[in-house]
């Protein structure tokens, strides 16, 4: 479009609104690169936030499970019982958000939940009963810790999104970037169609890796779920009486 309204308006042998309009185009252009940097970084940010958070989480379930050994044999049981359908769920519920199923994936999320509600219930009774102990405290705040990071993750895959605001400047900014370049080679009477193709591919490019990075449903940035699906496994190897889990 820029390209076709410059054309129009070439002819008028005008050498200072064509030194105008290349220094419009360097400031525009200038401008929308320091855009896509600053949404990257608030983009990346956000991935970091939802890698913290999930950090966080297997290392509270893997407290818990440990901290459950603390306990009586019936809690010990039922806690580490539920907390191995925990971790399941877990990888289940990034499986679902990967397929986009979103009506499961909130059944999932008020289940686990519905977990961190019996897991505190009997860290609740394990304290009553053994008198608040140390050892019955320590399952108590590994509780608390899965909680905190269940609300992280929740938060940073939920709620911690680039403003709308942002992504209208970023996309109009870039816009107008295309349009005052086109109409300066239209001014010019001349194109480079690889050069005008590579630069819009370039910052299309950009803004799509920005977009991906900012959303946990998106393909190209994807958490690395090993470290749970590790994690089950090695609560499964210790319930089932494994000689190397340090259970008889």
């Amino acid at each position: 479009v820029g390209f076709r309204y410059g054309q129009n308006k070439r002819g008028g042998g005008h050498k200072a609104q064509m030194a105008q309009v290349r220094a419009i185009m360097g400031a525009s252009l200038g401008l929308l690169a320091f855009m896509l940097a600053f949404s990257f970084s608030m983009a990346q940010q956000h991935f970091e936030e939802r890698s913290r958070a999930y950090m966080m989480e297997v290392s509270a379930i893997d407290s818990a499970f440990r901290g459950a050994d603390l306990l009586d044999d019936d809690a010990r049981d039922l806690a580490q019982d539920t907390l191995k359908q925990f971790a399941r769920l877990r990888i289940a519920t990034v499986e679902a958000g990967r397929a986009s199923d979103t009506d499961r994936v909130v059944e999932m999320i008020r289940e686990s939940e519905r977990m961190h509600d019996l897991l505190w219930a009997l860290a609740e009774s394990s304290m009553e009963g053994g008198g608040g102990s140390e050892n019955t405290g320590m399952f108590a705040q590994a509780v608390l810790a899965m909680i905190n990071a269940h609300d992280a993750r929740l938060q940073a895959a939920f709620f911690n999104r680039i403003s709308p605001v942002i992504w209208m400047t970023l996309l109009l900014m870039a816009l107008l970037a295309m349009v005052v370049m086109g109409y300066q080679a239209g001014l010019t009477g001349t194109r480079s169609t690889l050069a005008t193709w590579t630069l819009a591919v370039a910052f299309a490019a950009v803004i799509a890796l920005i977009t991906d990075l900012d959303r946990p449903g998106m393909r190209l940035f994807q958490l690395n779920q090993q470290l749970m699906v590790e994690l089950e496994d090695r609560m499964e190897r210790q319930t089932s009486g494994d000689p190397g889990s340090g259970r008889p």
